[in-house]
């Protein structure tokens, strides 16, 4: 943390190898397909412009950092999509591509169903491989909470799943 605090390049580039792939997913998980590489890059830049807290609390900082990076990608897609719906209204022949679909729809219709409390605590636990403590900590809720959260999206995954006709592998 003292070499990130130093803003070293190393430092920095460490921390964007180790964590990349987490913060991608997290960010996939809250509905970015299509900026989803422009927010991790956000994350990123408001991490190395931010002032590095202590090292017991920097994962619960860190994480923090991505959900609100998320969250306010969302609230800017929500703007565009509405301007553009306004624009479509106005000039019809004007296209917009659809954004990629995951490779497994079902999966990813019913993690759209959770509200994004619950898909962010999904997110946290089951693809950055945090602690219900470190979660509760990044989301700024008891522990109690994140039980719950978790167990209230498991039990709609599990039930929209089955309805859909998903089966698990082994």
């Amino acid at each position: 943390m003292d070499s990130l605090r130093r803003e070293q390049p190393e430092a920095r580039a460490e921390l964007f190898r180790r964590y990349a792939p987490q913060v991608r997913r997290i960010l996939f998980l809250q509905g970015f397909c299509e900026e989803v590489d422009d927010a991790v890059q956000e994350v990123f830049i408001k991490v190395y412009r931010a002032r590095i807290p202590a090292e017991e609390t920097f994962l619960g900082w860190f994480y923090r950092v991505i959900l609100n990076t998320g969250r306010d990608q969302g609230r800017r897609r929500k703007t565009r999509h509405g301007l553009m719906d306004k624009l479509h209204q106005i000039a019809p022949e004007i296209s917009m591509d659809p954004p990629t679909e995951p490779s497994d729809p079902a999966l990813r219709l019913a993690l759209a169903e959770l509200s994004p409390d619950l898909r962010e605590c999904v997110a946290l636990r089951f693809f950055a491989d945090l602690s219900l403590d470190d979660i509760a900590a990044a989301q700024a809720i008891p522990v109690g909470t994140v039980k719950s959260r978790l167990h209230g999206a498991m039990k709609h995954l599990r039930r929209t799943l089955t309805e859909s006709g998903f089966e698990r592998d082994g």
